[in-house]
């Protein structure tokens, strides 16, 4: 069961390989959520600090509307989103290139009625299907069910890979990801980095994420 356990990474240099014009001049990238909303995204030596979002925890996700895992993380990170709206914000990059804005918009609008399970079903069928993958991922099926069924909507920020291209690629570089999702970077509410999540997000790696973030320094 090991390699379906999300990894949590306490991150102490996450930001380590940056340029040195990243620390002296801090990268900015401008992108519209897909609603509209203005996010100014500023690289700096030990993180991100996201505009409007100053003095809060920030998640940024890289996931797609055709992953799986990702598709099976929303429901924990609505939940999330509700239980700290006023000291959270995620806002999730969608990484698929031929993805229109439109078609990204009309998903968050729609909430949980536009999750095909389909892909889910696949992911199990092809990717976790042996019986203990199974046994596992149950609940999160289940969660994912449920979610779908009260038709609740996404209540975070949304991101096309299009208006996201260079702010994506540039996470890359700073981290070495390279590509696997779902992938989440925590950023403590002074904007520096505090945790690494990849894999399925679970309602327990979020709180668990969360309260490392905002955690009182240790003296």
């Amino acid at each position: 069961m090991g390699k379906f356990l999300k990894l949590l990474i306490v991150v102490t240099a996450f930001f380590a390989a940056v340029s040195a014009s990243a620390q002296e001049n801090a990268d900015v990238f401008k992108v519209k959520t897909v609603t509209g909303k203005e996010l100014t995204l500023k690289g700096t030596k030990n993180g991100l600090i996201v505009s409007p979002y100053e003095g809060k925890t920030v998640i940024v996700e890289f996931w797609g509307t055709w992953c799986g895992p990702c598709l099976m993380s929303i429901p924990h990170e609505v939940a999330l989103q509700k239980k700290y709206k006023d000291k959270l914000r995620i806002i999730a990059f969608e990484t698929t290139p031929d993805l229109s804005e439109d078609k990204l918009k009309k998903f968050k609008e729609i909430g949980g009625k536009a999750i095909d399970m389909g892909k889910v079903d696949w992911f199990l069928k092809n990717k976790a299907n042996s019986p203990q993958a199974r046994a596992y991922f149950k609940k999160y099926v289940d969660d994912l069910k449920s979610f779908i069924k009260s038709g609740e909507k996404i209540n975070y920020d949304i991101v096309s890979s299009k208006e996201g291209a260079n702010f994506i690629n540039y996470i890359a570089k700073r981290s070495g990801w390279r590509g696997s999702i779902p992938f989440a970077v925590i950023f403590k509410p002074n904007g520096d980095v505090s945790n690494i999540l990849q894999g399925m997000l679970t309602q327990e790696d979020l709180e668990k994420a969360y309260k490392n973030a905002t955690a009182p320094a240790s003296k």
